[in-house]
């Protein structure tokens, strides 16, 4: 099955810091770095890293970070007339993170909010019974609601990981096969502060499958009844970016017929995995690791 990624690729500008900075406060970076990233980027490079057929449609500008971005997408294979280049900047992030592996991100979306469903009609047409549209929340509402109708009338399941919530999302949750929301996502969408009663609203509301990621213990699965996918023990040094490792490594799974619940262990392995090196894109497994994380199993939590 072939899995479509509908999302932004930014100019990622990472600062490492001693700590977040306070508001008012002026503080110094240890060093500096500028890598491709944006989360439908990252995810479309996940899901192809771990085996999945992927097509990513975005936008960028014509500057040097979209020569950036673009040098980096044919690199990983994923170069394709489905990416428009247009005049002006390419949308970007800026990314601070502390010793702890916590971290603060701004980011813009001019290029990504340009994206109309005309630029990407013939995508999701040629989507089939099966195959997987995977949306995060950066391209505009009108644009990411007539997607997510799309591909139902093509018989097409929508993976919906919206992030960053920057408008209201309460009548798209319906379109989505799997909703991939973080703690505060889920509250933010359900009103309720508990995951799981969370992901049960949010079923209310009409996913057929709610995932609440929760860091370092893992996930919260949530389908008739809900279930905890533990995380193996690591050492966080950059949290940057784990969100998009899970999403991308879903896809992939499910993609690949896996069922929703090892789709789900496979993914967290692998995120836990990404929040062990500094960096966001720099971070990711590799294609062998994923195979490795794929065929191991959690032993402690």
């Amino acid at each position: 099955m072939r899995i479509l990624v509908l999302g932004n690729a930014t100019a990622d500008f990472g600062y490492p810091v001693e700590h977040l900075p306070r508001p008012g406060e002026t503080i110094l970076a240890r060093g500096q770095s500028i890598e491709a990233g944006g989360k439908g980027l990252n995810q479309a490079v996940v899901a192809s890293r771990a085996g999945g057929s992927v097509t990513f449609a975005t936008a960028i500008g014509d500057d040097a970070e979209g020569a950036l971005i673009r040098a980096y997408l044919i690199e990983q294979g994923l170069d394709s007339p489905a990416q428009r280049v247009a005049h002006g900047m390419t949308d970007r992030s800026i990314i601070c993170t502390e010793r702890s592996g916590q971290n603060m991100i701004v980011s813009t979306d001019r290029q990504a909010k340009s994206i109309t469903l005309d630029d990407v009609h013939g995508l999701l047409h040629s989507l089939r019974r099966g195959d997987i549209l995977l949306m995060q929340g950066n391209l505009s509402r009108e644009t990411t609601r007539d997607s997510l109708a799309a591909a139902a009338a093509m018989g097409a399941r929508a993976i919906l990981n919206p992030a960053p919530i920057s408008w209201d999302f309460s009548d798209l949750v319906k379109w989505a096969h799997i909703l991939v929301v973080n703690e505060v996502e889920a509250e933010t969408l359900s009103g309720v502060p508990a995951p799981e009663a969370a992901a049960e609203m949010l079923q209310q509301r009409g996913a057929a499958t709610v995932i609440v990621t929760l860091g370092a213990a893992g996930a919260l699965l949530r389908t008739e009844t809900a279930c905890l996918v533990p995380a193996p023990d690591t050492h966080a040094v950059d949290t940057a970016g784990a969100g998009d490792v899970f999403v991308g490594v879903l896809a992939a799974a499910i993609a690949d017929g896996e069922t929703v619940q090892e789709a789900c262990g496979w993914a967290v392995r692998a995120a836990s995995l990404s929040v062990t090196r500094p960096g966001t894109s720099g971070a990711f497994p590799t294609a062998r690791e994923l195979q490795h994380l794929r065929r191991s199993r959690v032993t402690s939590a």
